[in-house]
């Protein structure tokens, strides 16, 4: 006996709305993509915030009595003039267009005032500059390998600069997390991923003698669940680090080479990566497994500021050589 299908008319058209409950309704579908496996729980903390941000300050607004095009502009303008930064603001605005496609798709809405307002973030030029490979030498050389701190301290950089990890794959990852099968792997924890489950390989002798190295020392080595890079002191000692601590350490140590230019953090030995493989002929799309970007416009982004960097059109101008 088949099953009857009835769909239900747009509220946008045939009745009016709550719209909290709206809201709630999508939050509700996000928690079940996410238990299914469709959707990062952090990709869905991250959207709820935004929308949640947008619908508190358009509540207390008095010249908008329905979302549009105007609206959401002027919240643009409200967060610039509140100093948010134009990648957070991206990302605020990103929950927002999450909701009223999903809203429209759901026939929850009839109309998506996102279709028209770009939203453009911080741009294409990166905030942080990449190390240059004598930087880059300088920095690993750093550590007091003699020490337990001295041999997680270049084993953690090691990972950064030869396989492009970000801070919070480095932060998630788990000494499980590490295999070997011939080739030394890191199943990272990636962005927007609730599981460690890309591939990271690695290959340079550097980071395979700098992981078994620490390996070696870590407190808590034989634990598959215990941090891949632990606490040592007595407070935390076999206990995840955090982030934050992270950065200082990259940045202590970029101190110690002399490096002091604020545009270098740690996202600067990922951006190392990326210009070390364009001067290096490698072809973009391998360079994307490395990266495990998604688009490669942000790859040809990189290949763009180091080509301006290595040969600028500016060196060309000759006007000694010009036409009468």
């Amino acid at each position: 006996m088949a099953t009857e299908m009835t769909v239900r008319a747009p509220r946008g058209l045939a009745r009016s709305f709550d719209a909290a409950v709206l809201i709630e309704e999508w939050r509700e579908d996000m928690r079940s993509r996410v238990e299914a496996g469709e959707m990062a729980r952090d990709t869905a903390i991250t959207y709820g915030r935004g929308m949640a941000k947008f619908w508190t300050w358009f509540q207390g607004q008095d010249a908008y009595k329905s979302v549009g095009p105007r609206a959401i502009r002027s919240w643009f303008a409200h967060m610039r003039n509140s100093g948010h930064k134009p990648n957070g603001i991206a990302t605020h605005y990103a929950g927002v267009r999450a909701f009223f496609a999903w809203a429209v798709a759901e026939r929850g809405l009839a109309y998506n005032p996102c279709a028209t307002v770009k939203g453009k973030g911080g741009g294409k030029c990166h905030k942080r500059d990449p190390l240059s490979d004598a930087e880059v030498l300088r920095v690993l050389a750093q550590p007091d390998t003699s020490t337990p701190a001295g041999k997680r301290a270049r084993a953690m950089l090691c990972l950064m600069v030869y396989t492009g990890v970000r801070t919070i794959e480095v932060q998630r990852a788990r000494v499980g997390d590490l295999r070997s099968n011939g080739k030394l792997k890191l199943y990272a924890h990636g962005k927007g991923h609730d599981e460690a489950d890309e591939a990271v390989y690695l290959v340079h002798p550097d980071v395979v003698d700098a992981m078994y190295d620490w390996l070696a020392v870590h407190p808590r080595g034989d634990d598959l669940d215990a941090p891949l890079f632990c606490g040592l002191g007595n407070r935390n000692r076999g206990g995840a680090l955090t982030t934050s601590w992270i950065r200082y350490m990259v940045k202590d140590l970029y101190c110690q080479a002399g490096i002091r230019d604020p545009r270098k953090t740690t996202d600067s030995l990922r951006h190392a990566l990326v210009t070390n493989l364009i001067r290096h002929k490698v072809p973009a799309v391998k360079i994307m497994t490395v990266t495990r970007h998604k688009s490669l416009d942000t790859i040809l982004t990189y290949a763009h500021e180091l080509d301006r960097d290595t040969d600028p059109a500016e060196a060309y101008v000759d006007y000694a050589n010009g036409g009468a």
